[in-house]
């Protein structure tokens, strides 16, 4: 718990705020670990053979624990000690349990009864070591009791016993120093006290009461800012403790009050005034109910100015709702009529879509057509050049052969005549020059001829032509049947071969294709 308190105590202002109202809201859960706590303790008192001696340790635990806790039982644990102390005939006991029971009385408002166990003490017999608790009963008897009076005497008292105390005191202790830099002049008070905060365990009771005078210190020099941030350390550490005399929260709450946080203020006060009443310790309910019923007033009447305010926003708001219902209404209607029109230019979009892949299809199939055309257009003009170029070669050739047959007929040279006119040479060369000529102009025009077919043919069946070789006669099949003759007649005698060669090679060829059912159609339409 400590470490998380340790987490929210940084130098933001809202930090600390935020680490005290979740500690206000949540202070239970430092009351069950402090019950807790105290039944371990009185456990102890269930023990067999337990001697007074140890029972006065006990009850001096159970009185410490209870003292700003619960008045009630804090005063019934030390009247056990006065027991104790009274069975074992230990005056010294007895008089540290009854200067306990004083201090007691007198914050529980039994001053009377207070004054009777200090009155009825000698200083001059008391020990040495006692009477540092002596003056500091007394003057913690006439802090509680100058509430109820502001006698100059009785102040004067309080002012001599502080004399006494410091006289006492063990110049040691933390005591000792906290009561020596609160008799400094007002300057050298504040970085005294800084320096006593590096001595003492952080969220202690001790720490609570420096954190406090720092904070006054700063509430008398108008540094509001500051004196908020360690007033709340204070506060923090005394809901810690679990100590219900805690001036610091109510002083906040004053502060609040006058910042116009008027729902803090009634958080802080209501929480200072139910831990005096709870707690039994009478003078801090008269000074916490006076300033409670203020705030407690404004609180209500403030409350009730929001309630009617909030009832005028729900109000307003259920008018608002209502036109907003309405528009609602009407923008769901031209909601309606949008959708609708959307609806009608999608399916318009649609309509046009599908215009536009009809406009495509026609327009790939024109482009394929024109690329056909121009295919064809390319072809005739190559074709016919080439037709001119080789008839008129022909000619001259034939020409040529007819002279040379005219002068071996002339010179009676028949033998050689004969020989001539019986010989195939001539119509091989040309033949071969015809097919020559054929393949050129074919792959020209195509020149991805015999990979387009091979793609069409198994893998192990591709055609794979000799070296300096442009088309055998299975290509030239294909190659007039891509030129769209498919008359297998012209193709024989264009190739010099019967029809049923054709039929075979063409047959052969679907045989080696991977689909045969598709594979004329196929190439033929690339």
């Amino acid at each position: 718990m400590l470490a998380s308190l340790s987490s929210f105590a940084k130098d933001d202002l809202k930090a600390l705020y935020d680490s005290l109202d979740y500690s206000v809201a949540h202070k239970n859960m430092y009351v069950q670990e402090k019950i807790k706590r105290i039944d371990e303790i009185r456990s102890a008192l269930s023990y067999a053979n337990l001697n007074d001696v140890n029972k006065y340790v006990v009850y001096n635990q159970l009185y410490n624990e209870y003292w700003k806790f619960d008045l009630d039982s804090a005063i019934h644990y030390a009247r056990l000690e006065v027991e104790a102390a009274i069975r074992m005939n230990d005056e010294y006991r007895k008089t540290q349990a009854e200067l306990q029971l004083a201090i007691s009385y007198a914050m529980h408002g039994m001053y009377i009864q207070a004054e009777q166990i200090l009155n009825k003490h000698n200083i001059n017999s008391l020990p040495k070591d006692l009477m540092a608790e002596y003056y500091n009963a007394n003057i913690q008897f006439l802090q509680y009791y100058l509430y109820t009076s502001d006698s100059p005497e009785d102040i004067q008292r309080q002012n001599n016993y502080r004399d006494s105390l410091y006289a006492t005191q063990d110049q040691s202790s933390i005591e000792f120093r906290f009561s020596l830099v609160g008799r400094m002049p007002a300057k050298e008070r504040l970085e005294g006290y800084n320096k006593l905060l590096d001595l003492v365990e952080k969220y202690s009771p001790m720490y609570a009461r420096i954190t406090h005078s720092i904070g006054t210190i700063y509430a008398a020099d108008g540094n509001r800012d500051e004196a908020k941030k360690y007033l709340i350390r204070s506060a923090l550490s005394d809901l810690y403790n679990v100590t219900r005399e805690n001036q610091s929260i109510y002083e906040l709450a004053q502060l609040a009050y006058e910042d116009g946080d008027y729902a803090r203020a009634y958080r802080y006060a209501q929480s200072s005034f139910e831990d005096a009443i709870t707690a039994g310790i009478q003078f801090r309910v008269t000074q916490v109910s006076g300033f409670y019923s203020i705030i407690t007033d404004v609180y209500q009447r403030r409350e009730a100015s929001d309630k009617q305010s909030l009832i005028n926003i729900i109000v307003l708001s259920g008018v608002l709702l209502v036109c907003l219902v309405i528009a609602v209404f009407f923008i769901f209607q031209q909601l309606k009529k949008i959708m609708r029109i959307r609806k009608d230019l999608a399916n318009s979009n649609d309509e046009l879509q599908r215009l536009n892949e009809t406009l495509n299809n026609m327009n790939a199939q024109l482009h394929s057509s024109n690329s056909l055309l121009q295919e064809n257009n390319d072809i005739k003009e190559q074709y016919i050049g080439q037709f001119f170029n080789i008839c008129s070669g022909y000619i001259d050739k034939i020409g040529d052969y007819q002279n040379v047959l005219y002068r071996l007929a002339v010179n009676k040279h028949y033998d050689e005549l004969v020989k001539k006119l019986r010989s195939t040479t001539l119509i091989d060369s040309e033949t071969e020059a015809l097919y020559h000529h054929f393949d050129t102009i074919f792959l020209n025009l195509f020149p991805t001829f015999v990979a387009d077919l091979n793609a069409l043919l198994r893998e192990d069946e591709r055609i794979v032509l000799k070296q300096d070789t442009l088309l055998n006669k299975e290509l030239r099949i294909y190659a007039l049947l891509r030129l769209g003759i498919t008359d297998s007649e012209k193709i024989a005698n264009f190739l010099r071969c019967s029809t049923s060669t054709i039929y075979n090679y063409r047959t052969k060829m679907r045989n080696r294709a991977i689909d045969k059912d598709t594979f004329e159609d196929k190439f033929i339409g690339k």
